[in-house]
Parts: structure tokens; C-alpha cells; sequence
């Protein structure tokens, strides 16, 4: 190559590199900051999602799987959470060590079914619930008494 062509290329990748490292650079704006705070405090609240609620599990009296007051509160905050996220959940039917195998099985369904049942008659899709029993095989408490068996006598939603 020549020498003036050699200096003519050198000066042009000179002049583009300049060019595109000057197009780099982003405009900064300056907002107020009251008009800056309300928009992050706007965002944060718009992307925020429910959060679960805390109490997992609703109780059975002895050989029931009816849902009194203290589990419609617990399951009215879970049909509003699963509502809000479309969240899919598991529900698990479980019982005390009293009775066969067989019998807790299917109270623990019964139990999984109405805590499903509520759930959808407070505006939760159906396809959203998963039920499962197991009866006696997973309990929280292992002494026997009827403290103990109260722990048992659930239904867990995960």
C-alpha cells in the first residue's frame, strides 16, 4: 500500500471511530424530585404482587371434614390470593391415627375436597386446585392425644 493511501485510511477509521464513540453517549434528564418520587412510589405499588397468605392449613373437628369460621377466614385470603396471582395449588387431606387406613384416606379426600369446593365457590378456577389425601402417613404431630391429633386432623395447601 502507499503511503498517502496508507494515511487516508488511518485518518478515515480515525474520523468514524470519533464519530461512533461520540453517538455513545446518553442525554440525561433532570426531573424534580416529587415528580420523581410519586413515579418509583406509582411502580412499586403496580408491581407489588399479593403475597401468600401465611396460615397454611385449616382444621377438622373429630371425623369431619365441615369448615368452621376459623378456616373460611383462612381459605377467604387464599381464594383472594389465588384470584389475584393465578398461582396452582395442591391441596392435602390429612387425618389423625384413629380409624383403618382406608377410612382416613377418604376422610383426607373429603377433607381436600371441600377446602377445593370453597375455594371454587369464592371465585377460584377449579383447574387451579389439585386435591390429594393421605390420610394418617404425614403427620405434623406424633404423641398420642387429643392435642396432638387436632394438629392432624388438616388439610395443607401447597
Amino acid at each position: 500500500m502507499k503511503p498517502q493511501s496508507m494515511k487516508l485510511a488511518l485518518i478515515s477509521f480515525a474520523a468514524a471511530s470519533l464519530m461512533f464513540a461520540g453517538c455513545a453517549k446518553k442525554e440525561v434528564v433532570e426531573t424534580s424530585s416529587s415528580t420523581s418520587s410519586a413515579a418509583t412510589t406509582s411502580a412499586v405499588a403496580t408491581e407489588q404482587a399479593p403475597t401468600r397468605p401465611a396460615e397454611s392449613s385449616v382444621y377438622f373437628a373429630f371425623d369431619s371434614s365441615e369448615l368452621d369460621a376459623a378456616a373460611q377466614a383462612t381459605l377467604d385470603a387464599y381464594a383472594a390470593w389465588l384470584k389475584a396471582t393465578g398461582t396452582n395449588v395442591t391441596v392435602e387431606g390429612n387425618c389423625d391415627e384413629r380409624g383403618s387406613r382406608e377410612y382416613n384416606l377418604a376422610l383426607g379426600q373429603r377433607r381436600a375436597d371441600a377446602v377445593r369446593d370453597y375455594l371454587v365457590a369464592h371465585g377460584v378456577d377449579a383447574g387451579q386446585i389439585g386435591t390429594v389425601s393421605y390420610g394418617e402417613e404425614k403427620p405434623v404431630c406424633t404423641t398420642s392425644g387429643e392435642a396432638c391429633w387436632a394438629q392432624n386432623r388438616r388439610a395443607d395447601i401447597k
